[in-house]
């Protein structure tokens, strides 16, 4: 699923869409996700030990006072009783040893990254003391955080240092390019036999296909990894479009324009052509010419203030904001590479999100068309996960106020779960496991949509996507540990 961002100020049917990354499968192979079937299990002294997920048997001695579920690499994280934490791999080996400082991993191209991250306050510099006038105090400390980035496997660190808590901060939202290439940072490394080596500096924008932009200067520059040289050079931004029709010639003006100055601009422009590359991809010319087109059409294009390449397709998306009240959305026309105007096409496994994550193409009355809906409902934040295809989870609001969700199929026209349930929470889009919240405040149940069918018998205070869950005890404290979200196994004494 393609998901693209935009700035749109006024956007009343609206969407969020969201992704769930996959796992990459264990370059170690069978010994590595041998200990991927190891489990985090609850004691009855409220200790974690790893057992194995089938026999439930201890594969260690070691006790956790927290601990993560196995990354497909084969390494967890865990906390002892001091509050400290570390990394293990299989067979409870320590891989990093324990600190004050949080860890998170995430795996990409079978390799395992890890962050860590600790506050502290460090002593300042008398020219950097903070002076409250009429409270007489002085602030001698600032907050500072030391991040650490690296690679499990290899020990190769990336990342190694102190910065002011609110000035910057660095996350492990490493993307897989290919095989051999990650992005990360404005960087592009490439990997051999696990050690990352930079290959390309000041990357604002990661494409499809390989390709990149670098700026420099307020120009851009497209390249791509199966070449040295660029494939397009000197590009600007622009807010204006123009395109003739006949003998006329058409100018947009303020053509995807932005609240705040987007690192890569929507439109590129080639100076030296006058082509246009529209986002996301700017991969292909927006056509300089009207090949046909009616008169509504032509008024309607003259309007336009969006334009976006539909990725996978010879289309340009061309939008005009609706401002009447009971609309109050975009509508719609579509033009090919070879300028011909059409009101409709296929569908693309392509969406379009505005700046706060809403769904702005396609828009809910392509999901949900108006002979489908009861005319007193509104209509929230539609959410569609990478993997639901053209499942989407839909909030209404009834005459009555009362607020419900339910996922929709947008193929078939059809209520999978009607929207009588307060939250659903999407655990596993590709197997349909879902978590069910009847009422607000209510317990979460365990759904398998593909086969119709309630999973287990028990119902917690949350559930999340690598079976974590909580409960409310006797005490009115919670108790976190973990289940198989597929059977309803509880990993628990």
């Amino acid at each position: 699923m393609k998901i693209i961002v935009l700035n749109v100020l006024f956007v009343l049917t609206s969407a969020t869409a969201c992704t769930q990354e996959k796992k990459d499968p264990a370059p170690g192979g069978s010994l590595q996700n041998r200990f991927v079937n190891n489990v985090p299990f609850l004691t009855k002294q409220n200790d974690f030990v790893y057992v194995d997920k089938a026999s439930l048997k201890p594969v260690t001695n070691q006790k956790f006072k927290s601990a993560s579920v196995y990354t497909s690499t084969g390494f967890a994280v865990v906390e002892n009783e001091k509050n400290e934490y570390a990394v293990i791999g299989g067979g409870g080996k320590t891989v990093l040893k324990f600190s004050a400082s949080p860890i998170s991993l995430n795996v990409v191209n079978g390799l395992t990254f890890y962050k860590k991250d600790i506050e502290y306050e460090k002593k300042m510099p008398a020219w950097k003391w903070e002076w409250n006038i009429l409270g007489g105090d002085i602030k001698k400390e600032q907050t500072y955080h030391n991040i650490e980035i690296g690679v499990l496997e290899t020990n190769q660190i990336l990342l190694h240092k102190d910065i002011p808590y609110l000035e910057d901060n660095y996350y492990l939202n490493f993307v897989s390019v290919d095989d051999h290439h990650v992005f990360w940072n404005g960087s592009l490394y490439e990997i051999k036999k696990g050690h990352l080596t930079k290959t390309e500096y000041n990357i604002v924008e990661l494409l499809e296909d390989r390709r990149f932009i670098k700026s420099s200067n307020a120009t851009f520059s497209m390249f791509s990894l199966d070449q040295k040289k660029a494939i397009h050079t000197g590009l600007k931004g622009t807010e204006t479009l123009s395109i003739r029709f006949g003998n006329e010639n058409i100018l947009l003006k303020e053509v995807n324009k932005e609240r705040y100055d987007p690192e890569v601009p929507k439109l590129l422009i080639d100076r030296k052509t006058d082509d246009v590359y529209p986002f996301p991809q700017y991969e292909k010319i927006f056509p300089k010419h009207i090949a046909q087109a009616t008169p509504s059409q032509i008024d309607f294009i003259k309007k336009t203030s969006l334009v976006y390449s539909i990725t996978h397709s010879p289309y340009f998306l061309l939008g005009v904001f609706n401002y009447d009240h009971d609309v109050w959305a975009f509508d719609w026309l579509y033009i090919d590479t070879k300028g011909n105007v059409t009101e409709s096409i296929g569908q693309y496994d392509f969406k379009v999100l505005d700046q706060l994550g809403n769904l702005v193409w396609p828009d809910r009355k392509m999901i949900l068309p108006d002979q489908f809906i009861n005319k007193s409902w509104k209509f929230g934040k539609i959410n569609s996960y990478m993997g639901m295809d053209d499942l989407y989870i839909i909030p209404i609001e009834d005459e009555n106020q009362l607020r419900t969700k339910g996922l929709w199929n947008r193929s078939t026209n059809t209520w999978e779960i009607k929207p009588e349930y307060h939250e659903i929470s999407v655990l596993d889009p590709e197997k349909q496991i879902y978590a069910l919240q009847k009422e607000k405040d209510g317990l979460y149940t365990l759904y398998d949509h593909k086969n119709k069918k309630n999973i287990g018998s028990k119902a917690y205070q949350s559930i999340n996507s690598e079976g974590g869950v909580s409960v409310k005890q006797n005490s009115g404290e919670n108790l976190y540990y973990y289940i198989d979200i597929y059977s309803g196994k509880e990993y628990k004494e």
